[in-house]
């Protein structure tokens, strides 16, 4: 039989209703139907359309059947191990032998226990780049996909066990799991919005300038850090995200949204004046210049700046005789050695556990957990890194996109996901 002449022949119908253990909807074929619901090759509960459907019969007034095409049953009890998940189909058989079957639905389905065991969890002693209730739910039930969360394979592992949580309706409501997904929808959402509607280019420079462009950053670096401020309150960090150099705002656009969902108090660092001079560097003075007011007025329209408290004047002269307060998390977009020197006189304001993102990163620097980066007047990376070996809290840390890397304390730090399997994951939820 050919695929267009199964296509043809084979029944249609939809699943109105799969909640509980309840199954209606409508199935319509050529002739008479069974339809089950199966897990796997067996057959656990089925029934036969009889149930009045003028909305059918209207949309199929030819139809021999449409009228009755309706079907409701429900499922046994214990019909999935209490503390199990599998998948579920619909299916609308034919009571010809010949004719071919149509799957009308799939959905994962749980057994009775399992709610309560993930919504119960206790600390699972587990550290990892993820919520930390999320980490002790999935390893109350399934611990072997929490025992390597330190690598992209395993965090890969982990989100995979996680997509079939969030697709589980019963599951899926949890507050621990719909928590974090409203949170990954809605900031992911609001990182597009401003992607697509952020001004594109820099009226005050010329086309062919490296300041030209105002979106320097891709989602996927931004989301980084959005998603690492969730993972970081989640795990108990108290304290505010700073933004260190922030030229017109793009990225201060989406941080600040995410800080006002999370109720964090973002600080951005800026001259408002551009670059300072630094021989050698191939930068110049005043170049990546955004004015306060511009910048104000850009996080106002695209992000969310009753979070925001902005901090006019070069590092140096801004630390002089003031240090932040607790910080759990930065980002650097400094370009400069000096800059990035100037203002890591306040890492000491950093949690232990926290985290930190820079924008000039290349993939060759993160190399088996370790960060091979050669002093030069361009280069923001040795200071923090030497600074940090100063505090006695060396620094690992990973690749993430563009230019972007991620660090983090190697003895205490809380790791930072990988950027493609949090992409991964992030493509099966729902927009």
């Amino acid at each position: 039989m050919t695929r267009r002449l199964r296509k043809l022949l084979a029944p249609q119908g939809s699943v109105d209703a799969l909640a509980g253990s309840r199954i209606a909807g409508w199935a319509l074929g050529r002739g008479a139907l069974t339809v089950e619901a199966r897990l796997g090759d067996r057959c656990i509960a089925s029934g036969e359309p009889s149930i009045p459907r003028p909305d059918v019969a209207h949309a199929y007034p030819d139809r021999r059947g449409a009228a009755t095409s309706g079907f409701a049953f429900e499922l046994p009890d214990g019909a999935v191990p209490p503390d199990a998940m599998a998948e579920l189909q619909i299916v609308a058989r034919p009571k010809q032998p010949w004719l071919p079957a149509a799957v009308l639905a799939s959905s994962h389905v749980a057994g009775n226990r399992l709610a309560k065991t993930l919504g119960e969890a206790g600390d699972s002693g587990i550290v990892g780049p993820f919520p930390k209730r999320v980490i002790d739910a999935i390893a109350a039930v399934w611990p072997d996909e929490c025992t390597d969360l330190g690598s992209t394979e395993g965090q890969a592992r982990f989100l995979s066990r996680l997509q079939r949580i969030m697709q589980t309706p019963g599951l899926n409501a949890l507050p621990v799991f719909a928590d974090y997904a409203r949170y990954l929808t809605t900031t992911l959402a609001h990182c597009r919005f401003v992607e697509r509607h952020f001004p594109a280019s820099n009226v005050r420079s010329d086309a062919g300038a490296t300041d030209f462009h105002c979106k320097p950053n891709s989602v996927s670096e931004i989301f980084a850090i959005v998603h690492q401020l969730y993972v970081l309150k989640s795990w108990g960090l108290a304290g505010d995200f700073a933004e260190f150099g922030c030229f017109k705002g793009y990225s201060s656009a989406m941080l600040s949204f995410a800080c006002a969902q999370l109720g964090l108090r973002m600080h951005i660092f800026d001259s408002f004046e551009g670059l300072p001079p630094a021989p050698g560097s191939g930068y110049e003075a005043g170049q990546y210049a955004g004015s306060l007011d511009e910048v104000r007025d850009h996080v106002t329209r695209f992000g969310a700046v009753d979070s925001v408290t902005f901090h006019k004047g070069f590092f140096a002269d801004t630390f002089r005789n003031w240090r932040p307060p607790q910080l759990m998390c930065l980002w650097m977009d400094v370009d400069l050695e000096v800059s990035s020197r100037d203002l890591m006189v306040i890492a000491d304001a950093l949690d232990p556990r926290a985290s930190l993102f820079s924008h000039e990163c290349t993939a060759d620097i993160f190399q088996q957990g370790r960060i091979v980066a050669r002093p030069s007047p361009d280069n923001p990376i040795p200071p923090m890194l030497e600074r940090h070996e100063q505090m006695g809290r060396p620094l690992t840390g990973r690749y993430i996109a563009g230019y972007t890397g991620a660090f983090w304390p190697i003895t205490t730090g809380i790791p930072v996901v990988s950027t493609s399997a949090l992409g991964d994951f992030l493509r099966t939820l729902p927009s």
